[in-house]
């Protein structure tokens, strides 16, 4: 159900007579008040922001509050920067993206693979720590990039399938990785000085940093946000350093590596960012233009693919841009968004250091920018109802494809891939899922006679009619 609402259907202009900040500013207040939401927001239609404010604060003992300089781990968002600090070397004829990379690193047995291929994660190649470095590296120090290129090539196992023939979500780690690696290779600077020099200082990127878990655990950076982890079981928040999946081998491998994350910004810095990007101040309108081009199938059912370090798209009114964290092991606590709509030159920057489920707000705020529908968060309770109401709701829904059925006197919902949710009737025709970890609610619009004639379903606040199939 996650799912259900990743595309938006948006129109293509902003009405003036509508006071859009007021508006965001309506919802966040909700989305603090009921869901604790800590982070940092921007909108922005064109060179314009539209909206910009910061909520909660940086630290979990709650003391010091946050503000536009407040500084989040971006996780996967870094790709984004990897990928065209690739195409700016590129652009600077220092590599072509079809040199396969034992061009740079012929200690490794794996011609057949390319720099596009690690672009779109259809490299292939191992996982890194699952398959190449786990239960071999030890804890007696940090591993490098270069260790992982050196235990790569020591360990020499063979692709699973040809590079290029599909995306590997399991594998792909690896992949950014490497690609780090060849910037350092073909600069001759490490990965954080090539990218000061050539990104965040010529495009003012002030509070943008290459920095590793191992120099955040270092508190290098006072202005950095604390990861914020809230248990759903519990229904409570921790700090999410103290939550850890893998034992001290896996931190020692994986913490001081980057590419595919260790970078950390802010809300206004990545809003430079994507304007430089869409403005062509940084790379050429050719490389641009291929960074955003679809390349390799990433999620069927929402029709997403891969381009250079984003996720592209098109839906109903036009073409996307996405890139987002959703929080692994190693930025448990932060739930970050950058979503750029290319058709209508829109940006929704969402950087949150506590990463609840409803905390992903990024659909939301654009709902509310386009006159759609949406809920703000509230709390909800149960009331009692005559139970034979809820045969008039059971049934099977084609969009999005769910059924509602009846089980022990309350409707009951189930959509594949995901675990069956209970309802609870808030009144005769709305109820709400009692599971924190989602915000879902059906509201069924009935008439005279109780006949069924519409029905909503509403995901973290997003209202959308689903059709009887």
């Amino acid at each position: 159900m996650k799912q259900i609402f990743l595309l938006l259907i948006l129109p293509t202009f902003l009405k003036a007579q509508k006071n859009y900040p007021e508006l965001l500013d309506k919802y966040m207040r909700a989305a603090v008040e009921v869901n604790q939401f800590s982070g940092s927001v921007l909108i922005a239609k064109g060179d314009n922001i539209i909206y910009q404010k910061t909520f909660g604060t940086l630290d979990y003992a709650a003391i010091e509050k946050l503000d536009s300089n407040s500084m989040f781990e971006l996780g996967i968002i870094t790709e984004e920067f990897t990928a065209a600090a690739i195409l700016l070397l590129r652009d600077e004829g220092k590599l072509n993206l079809s040199d396969a990379i034992t061009k740079y690193f012929p200690e490794l047995p794996y011609s057949n693979v390319t720099i596009q291929n690690l672009l779109t994660h259809t490299s292939g190649l191992p996982d890194y720590y699952d398959e190449v470095m786990k239960n071999k590296w030890g804890t007696k120090k940090y591993a490098t990039n270069t260790d992982v290129i050196k235990s790569l090539a020591a360990a020499k196992l063979p692709l699973p399938a040809q590079p290029g023939t599909r995306f590997d979500e399991y594998r792909y780690f690896t992949d950014y990785v490497v690609l780090a690696a060849i910037i350092e290779r073909v600069s001759g600077k490490s990965y954080a000085i090539f990218l000061q020099q050539k990104i965040f200082t010529p495009l003012h990127l002030s509070n943008t940093k290459v920095l590793t878990i191992v120099q955040l655990d270092q508190h290098s950076t006072s202005n950095h946000t604390e990861r914020i982890y809230f248990d759903e079981s519990r229904q409570q928040f921790f700090p999410a350093d103290s939550f850890s999946y893998f034992g001290q081998e896996y931190w020692h491998i994986t913490k001081n590596i980057v590419g595919g994350k260790g970078i950390s910004s802010t809300a206004q810095d990545l809003f430079l960012w994507s304007r430089a990007l869409h403005n062509q101040k940084f790379l050429s309108a050719s490389s641009q233009k291929e960074m955003y081009m679809p390349s390799a199938l990433r999620d069927t059912a929402n029709n997403i693919y891969l381009g250079y370090g984003v996720l592209v798209g098109k839906n109903e009114l036009g073409d996307f841009v996405q890139q987002r964290e959703t929080g692994n092991n190693e930025t448990l606590g932060y739930l970050n968004a950058l979503m750029r709509y290319t058709t209508d030159d829109l940006t929704i920057i969402n950087l949150a250091n506590k990463a609840k489920t409803t905390s992903n707000i990024n659909g939301t705020l654009a709902y509310i920018l386009f006159d759609r529908e949406i809920v703000p968060p509230y709390v909800h309770k149960a009331v009692a109802i005559d139970t034979t109401l809820l045969d008039h709701y059971v049934g099977n829904f084609e969009s999005p494809s769910a059924a509602v059925y009846k089980k022990d006197g309350t409707l009951w919902m189930t959509n594949k891939g995901e675990p069956d949710l209970k309802l609870l009737p808030e009144s005769n025709t709305k109820f709400f899922s009692p599971n924190k970890e989602y915000d879902w609610q059906i509201e069924f619009q009935t008439d005279a006679y109780g006949k069924v004639v519409k029905t909503y379903f509403i995901f973290s606040g997003l209202k959308k009619e689903a059709k009887r199939s």
